[in-house]
């Protein structure tokens, strides 16, 4: 019995992790810029790309709302556009702990390229480059 117990538990282990690629984690709200809080049209949404693929994207809309489904795992995503400096956040769970599925809402605040002192920023906290 215990033997039978244990196989099982390898197998489902191994079927979780043999499935870690599918996209089930949702990642959804509205891109801003962090000076005059208006929406910034088209930014882009991405997996970061110096981390482990499969990667995902999606683009804000034009009201800058946005909604990434990607890894439940724990990784990075970068948000960027035009004129803007990148901003990189943590989303997902930690493999012992995650869930297969989930959402996050984050409201993102783009700092503009020429903007000096950083304003302070609510919701996310930035990991600024």
């Amino acid at each position: 019995r215990s033997f039978w117990w244990a196989g099982s538990a390898v197998r489902f282990g191994a079927a979780r992790a043999g499935d870690r690629s599918a996209p089930t984690w949702r990642v959804w709200g509205t891109v801003r810029d962090a000076v005059t809080h208006q929406p910034i049209p088209w930014a882009l949404v991405e997996d970061d790309p110096a981390g482990q693929p499969p990667f995902f994207h999606a683009d804000a809309d034009y009201s800058g709302s946005f909604e990434l489904v990607t890894l439940a795992e724990a990784h990075r995503v970068r948000v960027s556009a035009l004129g803007y400096r990148p901003l990189f956040f943590d989303i997902g769970r930690a493999w012992f702990i995650w869930m297969p599925r989930g959402n996050e809402k984050k409201n993102i605040e783009l700092l503009p390229l020429n903007c000096i002192v950083p304003p302070k920023l609510g919701g996310v906290r930035p990991i600024l480059l």
